[in-house]
């Protein structure tokens, strides 16, 4: 996962339905796999700039990812698809719409029709739980586990109703979704990569676009106005594993103020807390930007307005504020699915814990002590290498074979010797026949 910013550092979803419970090899809806492309916006252009329009970008990605559980009390629109790892309690919610929202959101929602709220737990439902109200067709619900309360409304004012599924199994529900934990560790990691340290002054603080940012727990609780110069995208880290933003009221993009009509300027900033497993933030206002926290025994606690996307691998709560919204902004880096690479591994030693133990070391075979053949196996020269699977040596470096000696050649050795003996009795035999034929000359004078 790398995320890109705009500038480079140094060279990142009223009819009653009856609800279905099916058993656990029943698939869920067909959602496509949702990856780094379905998070991060490769073209930030693509933002609506009217905020009052209901829909009108089709987001394949996943507004809130509440990877240990969702709690809502307090909230009332929860903007894009959301996805739960565990159980989601709404039950504390009076009127809840998921997937769309009512009126002034980011126009960015799931299409009409597909899953707009899954749960891997079980889920306890508002007093009205309104789910894809606004899109061309009502948005499904998928639940691994059971539905208890009122059962949720899928129903459509432009079309056809969704779906209720339960009792699929976490597996089945959460399928599409299992890189997005790993996808939330990446983005964190890489947005603290190179990061430079930020501290505000008075409580403001100004920033450059295209720039990697850390900021310490204690420094982020006094954080009251941020202003960012240039255009690109704002990468936040905030470290300690307690943390609270409570005061940020006051954020200013390129010399424009972050706010209801401006509000799709939040697709720009990204907030990460890698080291958190408590987070807070805001006070009953606005919070721009996505919200990245990698941790699984973490806790989000959000208690103002959020706008962008929230990717959480422990638990989040909407339990804060009165009257608060998620808005769906994909974080507009854009971010590469490129996955982190990991460094080598060594291979692990053949020996065991001490030297020699765990080892079979293989007899050694001579001349005078060949090895022993099982009745019926197959000697060396009837098995080819290709045939076991060994792997072929460099040939040897030929060496000189005395002679009288069999080698591989035994047979072309024993040839050669014949051969010698052949000459010798030839040479003999010519010498013989000379002494005779002298001796005769020397008879005959």
């Amino acid at each position: 996962m790398r995320l890109h910013p705009a500038r480079p550092r140094g060279t990142a979803l009223l009819a009653a339905v009856a609800l279905t419970t099916v058993g656990l090899a029943a698939p869920a809806s067909a959602t496509t796999t949702v990856g780094a492309d379905d998070v991060c916006a490769t073209d930030p252009t693509t933002r609506p700039v009217g905020v009052y329009e209901l829909t009108a970008v089709e987001d394949n990605g996943v507004g809130i990812w509440a990877g240990g559980g969702l709690t809502v009390t307090t909230a009332t629109e929860l903007e894009g698809r959301v996805v739960v790892g565990g159980d989601a309690d709404l039950s504390g919610a009076g009127t809840l719409n998921v997937g769309t929202a009512g009126g002034g959101g980011s126009a960015i929602t799931p299409a009409g029709g597909t899953d707009m709220l899954v749960v891997g737990g079980d889920l306890a439902t508002a007093a009205s739980t309104q789910v894809g109200l606004h899109a061309s067709r009502g948005g499904n619900v998928v639940v691994g586990g059971a539905v208890t309360g009122p059962a949720p409304s899928t129903e459509s004012v432009h079309g056809p109703s969704g779906t209720v599924t339960q009792g699929v199994g976490r597996a089945t529900a959460l399928a599409p979704y299992a890189d997005l934990p790993a996808l939330a560790a990446g983005i964190a990691a890489d947005a603290a990569d190179g990061a430079v340290a930020a501290t505000p002054t008075g409580g403001a603080l100004t920033v450059e676009a295209g720039e990697r940012y850390v900021l310490t727990a204690d420094a982020a609780a006094t954080l009251r106005e941020l202003h960012v110069t240039g255009t690109g995208p704002v990468l936040l880290t905030v470290t300690g594993e307690d943390v609270s933003v409570p005061g940020l009221t006051y954020v200013a993009y390129d010399g424009v103020r972050v706010y209801q009509a401006t509000q799709h300027l939040a697709a720009h900033f990204l907030w990460s807390f890698p080291d958190a497993t408590h987070v807070r933030l805001g006070t009953n206002d606005q919070f721009p930007g996505t919200v990245v926290v990698p941790r699984e025994d973490s806790t989000l606690t959000v208690a103002t307005s959020t706008n962008g996307r929230v990717l959480a691998n422990g638990a989040v709560a909407y339990t804060g504020g009165a009257g608060i919204e998620h808005h769906n902004y994909p974080f507009a880096g854009p971010c590469e699915a490129t996955p982190l690479v990991e460094e080598p591994k060594p291979e692990p030693s053949p020996e065991g814990p001490n030297p020699g133990e765990g080892v079979t070391v293989p007899p050694t075979t001579t001349a005078e002590n060949p090895p022993a053949e099982e009745p019926g196996a197959p000697t060396a020269e009837a098995t080819p290498a290709a045939a076991t699977g060994a792997t072929p040596t460099a040939a040897a470096t030929p060496t000189a074979v005395p002679t009288g000696v069999a080698s591989d050649g035994g047979l072309a050795t024993t040839g050669a010797s014949v051969a010698v003996l052949a000459v010798v009795a030839a040479l003999l035999l010519a010498a013989g026949a000379t002494i005779l034929v002298v001796a005769r000359r020397r008879a005959a004078a």
